[in-house]
């Protein structure tokens, strides 16, 4: 799975693309989800999903396996914790907006921006380490609960003194 806006700079969506195509493609089956900007001519996908209603979203996530996150800017970044909600795993960029909750090696795996054979590694050694998926599952669903809303609420409260 890739997430992005294929037209936002900073969304770095191509990176991704090409990463992917030096995949084995009948190994795997990629699915591309957008809010803002629909594939390149270029990109190689077997499912696209464009502007999905929110209560829709973790229906899409929960089918697939891996998300490949490539953005190098972002305020807060979703759509690992989405895909750690649903079970699966997230290779991506370390940047402002996800390294509050994702921890390499921990609950995801990093690969730094540019670095196309690293990713490309990263979902090779998540594939062939069964147990390196069931340690970043396991700690993927507990930081997606534990940053879910009910939990944090009290917390948010406490810094407006409401």
């Amino acid at each position: 799975m890739i997430e992005g806006s294929s037209y936002t700079f900073f969304k770095n969506v191509d990176e991704s693309f090409k990463i992917i195509e030096k995949l084995d493609k009948n190994k795997f089956e990629i699915w591309y989800m957008s809010y803002g900007g629909k594939p390149k001519v270029w990109y190689q996908i077997d499912k696209f999903f464009y502007k999905i209603s929110k209560d829709k979203v973790n229906q899409i996530y929960e089918k697939c396996d891996i998300l490949l996150k490539s953005s190098w800017l972002e305020s807060f970044s979703y759509p690992p914790l989405e895909m750690m909600a649903t079970g699966g795993y997230c290779i991506v960029v370390p940047n402002e907006g996800n390294k509050e909750y994702l921890i390499d090696g921990e609950n995801c795996l990093f690969y730094k921006l540019g670095d196309i054979d690293s990713a490309i590694s990263n979902i090779q050694k998540l594939i062939l380490d069964e147990k390196l998926q069931n340690y970043l599952y396991e700690n993927g669903l507990k930081t997606a609960k534990n940053r879910d809303w009910k939990n944090l609420k009290n917390e948010i409260l406490d810094l407006y003194d409401i």
